[in-house]
């Protein structure tokens, strides 16, 4: 915990402020997105509106990962780590909560604005908090399976296109069903099996191993 609250203090800088800023932004255009008249289709409206803000997320998550996660990969710190007996686990959940809450604070106006309109249920909730963590995790995998440092700075295309291929795809499935329910099993069956496909791959060899 002592290692997570580290990060925090390192991440939520004056650029996190501004990208707090840029979000708030950015919500307010979503805001203009009018509701239908069915209560079907402005649910699918805030599922949208919450997937434009997990898009922001990946983005600002991805963002924050420089200043930590590829840092400390590039310094060799995880290798010092994973040297003196820290286990993978320990070094996944390092990163991937101080990446999540940090990000997770910086969306947090623009979240709060958005909710204040949608009509929360259980279904946006699970889509939020669940999503998010998913896409934390993705992130921190991929940065730790990756050997050439300098392909980081190119995963902002790559991370946009899977979200929004998993749109996309979702937003098929609902239109066959007709539902909600599996509109989020198959974001999270895609979400989650990319994650375990990673997580296979992450080993000692591919975390300490990075050139730059």
């Amino acid at each position: 915990m002592k290692l997570v609250m580290k990060d925090l203090e390192k991440l939520l800088d004056k650029n996190a402020l501004l990208m707090s800023l840029m979000a708030l932004i950015c919500t307010f255009i979503a805001l203009f997105l009018s509701d239908g008249g069915n209560q079907e289709i402005n649910k699918v409206i805030d599922i949208v509106k919450i997937d434009g803000i997990l898009i922001l997320f990946v983005l600002f998550g991805l963002e924050l990962s420089k200043n930590t996660l590829v840092e400390d990969k590039i310094s060799k710190k995880l290798e010092f780590l994973l040297a003196n007996g820290l286990s993978i686990g320990k070094i996944l959940g390092k990163y991937f909560f101080s990446i999540y809450f940090a990000t997770l604070i910086i969306v947090l106006p623009s979240l709060i604005l958005n909710l204040v309109k949608l009509d929360l249920s259980l279904i946006l909730a699970l889509n939020l908090i669940l999503s998010s963590l998913l896409y934390t995790l993705i992130i921190v995998l991929i940065i730790l399976c990756t050997r050439n440092m300098n392909k980081v700075n190119s995963l902002q295309m790559p991370l946009i296109g899977l979200s929004l291929a998993v749109m996309i795809g979702c937003g098929l499935v609902y239109n066959f069903t007709n539902s909600l329910v599996f509109y989020l099993m198959t974001k999270f069956f895609i979400l989650g099996s990319i994650s375990i496909i990673l997580g296979i791959n992450t080993k000692k060899e591919r975390i300490v191993v990075s050139y730059y």
